[in-house]
């Protein structure tokens, strides 16, 4: 409890300084799709991981990565990989993630356009973003997840108080079939 408190207070500090706003950006997905961070900040925050298949603490962060989005995708969290192999790499990607069991969406950042907005500067960079497109949180390296999920557990809503509000949505709107 007091570890969340301090993360809230540091929280609440950084926001009263100047507020860093996350750039838009629009990528390709890995399945051909458009990737856009504007469309995903409407479902909720979005975890941004910026890697290489070649970077050997972007392999080891992907397993947290995974957890992490197994466990809040359902409370509104899109963790996003944003590939950094350029070009030359993209052939590699899919064999990657498929031998890794990876699940969460992957957008192709092939000239490094997003990473430099980002101000990303090292691999792996994993960047937290709220709603309203306000940076959270950044962790430059490998990281042992904790304090994203401590984030996490701030800036969500708990399942239950979202199923209560789907729920009381689904009666006020009408029904069409009458």
């Amino acid at each position: 409890m007091k570890k969340v408190l301090a993360l809230w207070l540091c929280l609440l500090i950084a926001s009263s300084a100047r507020a860093t706003e996350a750039p838009d950006f629009n990528l390709p997905g890995l399945s051909g799709e458009r990737v856009q961070l504007t469309a995903l900040l409407e479902k909720g925050p979005v975890l941004l991981d910026f890697w290489a298949t070649w970077c050997k603490p972007c392999i080891k962060a992907m397993p947290k990565l995974e957890e992490i989005h197994a466990k809040y995708a359902d409370r509104g969290l899109t963790v996003l990989g944003v590939n950094e192999d350029g070009p030359r790499g993209q052939n590699r990607i899919r064999p990657f993630l498929r031998g890794r069991n990876i699940t969460f969406p992957i957008a192709i950042d092939a000239d490094g356009s997003v990473m430099q907005r980002m101000q990303v500067r090292a691999l792996p960079t994993t960047i937290l973003i709220a709603p309203d497109r306000e940076i959270v949180l950044r962790e430059a390296g490998l990281s042992d997840g904790k304090a994203i999920i401590d984030a996490l557990e701030i800036l969500l809503p708990e399942k239950k108080v979202l199923e209560k509000k789907e729920a009381s949505e689904k009666k006020e709107t009408p029904d069409e079939s009458k």
